[in-house]
């Protein structure tokens, strides 16, 4: 999911700490509450329907824009249109004692949004299958 972020762009590898956090307490959040958002429905041949709600429309597009924006980077970068158009991409700034540049920033913010979309979509799907395990089993309506 973040190869280019890491291989093409040049993220640090110490980001995968603060990445795993991200994915594991956006995935606990999105399966503790995304039951609120869940609606099933069970037509008269007893198939059941479920409907994930806005917030799983949002992630997926958030995720989708993000993968788009970071793949986008990489293929900057990885071309050297930057340069090519004389474009200064090393404005640097520190951050933590390290020096960074905004198109690494860049980088790390859609990284992190991505991370939260993908996790926010397996936590919602998580709790789907609980659900519908729960239906066919008969101890939920």
């Amino acid at each position: 999911m973040l190869y280019s972020s890491f291989f093409i762009i040049g993220v640090p590898i110490e980001f995968v700490v603060p990445y795993l956090i991200v994915f594991g307490v956006s995935l606990y959040l999105a399966n503790k509450y995304s039951g609120k958002t869940l609606r099933f429905y069970k037509n008269s041949n007893g198939i059941i329907f479920v409907d994930l709600g806005w917030f799983s429309n949002f992630s997926y597009i958030l995720a989708t824009i993000t993968r788009i924006v970071i793949t986008s980077l990489g293929i900057i970068l990885r071309l050297g249109l930057l340069e090519k158009t004389g474009m200064d991409y090393k404005l640097t700034f520190f951050f933590f004692g390290e020096a960074m540049t905004i198109f690494l920033l860049v980088t790390i913010i859609f990284d992190f949004l991505l991370i939260y979309g993908k996790a926010a979509l397996a936590g919602m799907h998580r709790r789907m299958l609980i659900h519908y395990k729960l239906i066919l089993s008969g101890k939920k309506k």
